[in-house]
């Protein structure tokens, strides 16, 4: 039966196995496809089900299917996957793997327009700078988006630095085309800082590598940009070489040369190369053709500027107003509009450094507590070892003195006896005396030794008296310092001052006295509270005001009754306290002698 068993568990065991490993092949298949087609890839990894799967699988899936998503433009509305991912391989998995789960954190922040949160995620992707076999693709990747976040915010020294990096680890990764591509995101931001000159050299270079490649559909793209710049710098020849390039060789334009939708912008840059060389009816049917096609900010403002330029050199100052004061509310709308999503980038920052700043100060708000709270405890516990070890040997010493007190009167009780036993054998010495005159010098010897015994034992009570008298003494004074400690204290004197002027304690007042009966008179205290006497409330407070020696008409007036109520429950509380029928005078003493 044993043997059954054990072959069983030997097969589940291998097809277990033999299952992670399919398992592991489809998962290493899904990640060879992931650049070239990351749609078969998302296919390959939603036909592995997680059962049977070790966890280190799980969660390279969920990661590569992530990873997947995001190279096929998915829009993330969540960051639950990706947080997962971050905190699984901040300690599983390889460098990689966890630059890729910062990456696609970062992705779902920039999704969901959380840009400070996007950087940081990037920034966290590039923090390990010690490993060697890094992924250089996935870092062009993080500096690429990085670059991005930067141009939108036109920090545009440090999107230009980062397409530096970008270039770097691209050559790194010998993706030729992919470091020519992200450097010619240069030329985009030298155009936004006004240097022609860099754009029209980074587009020259871009178009003669992709030339010298067979590449001329691409080399075509990117003649937009540079006959701009040629506009700009009067290079007209130039300028209309590239627009027949970039009309016949770019595949944005159809049948009837119409350009796609998003790039109408086109007609702004013909427009204006038509009015330099003073074409102006082409002119102005290009302005009026963006004008009415192109809908968003940039084209009604190119447009409309165009128009007002060119109706001003052809000497139409209606038209040309007209059109200026339209492209100066464009300009107004178009600065609003920025101003507004500058306003929103930077509070987003704000928002965020004032999260981190929150954050660092409650952490150090926490550690201070955590610091003052260990402090706090460390010096209750020595109080509280120092107080249990004074109690513990005041308590010896009174365990002691009233071992002592005990033992003397015990001697003392014996002393006492010896010499009633010895005087009593005396007097039958005496009697023997007159019967036995033979013997009366034997006897007289005798009897002064039982006279010396006698007198050194009434030495002994003597002493053992006054051991006792100084024991009852020190317990007297002991107790007339606690009584004058006791007037002594502020509540008290407060409750003296009360009485005097018959005004009522407050609830504050009387807990302040709880508290100091308490310190002084526990005992009392405890017998007082116990549940079988079931006092009530001025009854309870009545013996509190009694054990302090207050007088009845005080007692009257700190509990706002008449003399005949306390009178009453002084009678009543003595059945209830001591069990015996007793008056005030009675209740009075045995309440002080507690």
């Amino acid at each position: 039966m044993q043997k059954r068993l054990f072959h069983i568990a030997f097969v589940l065991l291998l097809l277990c196995a033999c299952g992670n490993r399919d398992a592991q092949r489809m998962l290493d298949s899904a990640e060879a496809v992931m650049s070239d087609n990351p749609s078969e890839a998302i296919a390959v990894l939603d036909s592995i089900g997680d059962d049977g799967l070790s966890r280190s699988q799980r969660m390279r899936r969920l990661l590569l299917l992530t990873n997947a998503q995001n190279k096929c433009d998915t829009v993330f509305r969540s960051d639950s996957i990706q947080k997962l991912l971050v905190n699984y391989y901040a300690s599983h998995g390889t460098a990689n793997e966890r630059m890729l789960a910062h990456y696609l954190l970062g992705r779902a922040y920039y999704d969901m327009g959380e840009m400070p949160l996007s950087l940081n995620a990037y920034q966290l992707a590039l923090a390990d700078t010690t490993v060697t076999d890094k992924n250089y693709y996935q870092i062009v990747r993080i500096y690429a988006q990085i670059a991005k976040i930067y141009y939108h915010q036109y920090l545009l020294q440090e999107q230009i630095d980062c397409i530096n990096q970008s270039v770097k680890f691209a050559l790194l990764a010998k993706d030729t085309i992919g470091a020519v591509n992200n450097y010619l995101q240069k030329a985009n931001s030298y155009d936004l800082m006004g240097k022609s000159d860099s754009v029209i050299t980074i587009c020259e270079n871009v178009n003669s590598f992709f030339k010298g490649k067979g590449m001329y559909k691409q080399s075509a793209q990117d003649q937009g940009l540079l006959a701009l710049h040629y506009i700009k710098k009067g290079m007209l020849e130039k300028a209309k070489h590239c627009l027949d390039v970039y009309e016949a060789e770019s595949g944005f334009f159809d049948s009837n040369h119409n350009i796609e939708p998003h790039r109408t912008i086109y007609y702004s840059m013909l427009g204006e190369y038509y009015t330099t060389i003073e074409k102006y009816d082409s002119a102005e049917i290009c302005f009026r053709k963006e004008l009415r096609e192109g809908k968003d900010f940039n084209n009604q403002n190119a447009a409309s500027r165009g128009l007002a330029l060119l109706f001003q050199k052809t000497h139409q100052p209606d038209s040309a107003a007209k059109y200026a004061l339209y492209s100066y509310a464009m300009n107004d709308s178009v600065y609003a509009h920025m101003a507004t999503e500058e306003v929103e980038r930077m509070k987003a920052v704000y928002d965020y450094s004032r999260y981190q700043e929150s954050a660092r100060l409650a952490n150090e708000k926490s550690e201070k507590m955590h610091k003052r709270l260990m402090a706090i405890g460390f010096s209750t516990l020595c109080i509280i070892a120092i107080t249990f070890i004074v109690i513990r040997r005041e308590r010896k010493k009174r365990l002691a003195a009233l071992h002592h007190y005990k033992q003397s009167i015990a001697e003392l009780a014996k002393a006492q006896s010896e010499v009633i036993r010895l005087r009593s054998h005396g007097k039958n010495v005496e009697t023997a005396l007159s019967q036995a005159q033979s013997n009366i010098e034997e006897l007289n010897n005798y009897t002064s030794e039982l006279n010396l015994l006698i007198e050194r034992k009434e030495i002994d009570i003597e002493i053992l008296r006054s051991d006792i008298e100084k024991y009852q003494t020190k317990e007297t004074k002991e107790k007339e310092i606690a009584e004058a400690k006791l007037k002594d204290s502020e509540i008290y004197i407060l409750f003296d001052k009360l009485a005097a002027k018959g005004i009522l304690p407050s609830a504050e007042d009387w807990q302040q006295m709880y508290m100091m009966v308490i310190e002084f008179f526990p005992s009392f205290y405890q017998f007082i509270s116990s549940k079988k006497y079931a006092l009530n409330e001025k009854e309870f407070n009545t013996c509190i005001l009694i054990r302090l020696h207050f007088r009845p008409k005080d007692i009257c007036n700190l509990l706002g009754v008449s003399p005949a109520y306390i009178t009453k429950i002084r009678n009543t509380m003595m059945k209830k306290l001591f069990g015996v029928e007793g008056n005030s005078k009675k209740l009075d003493e045995e309440i002080l002698g507690l």
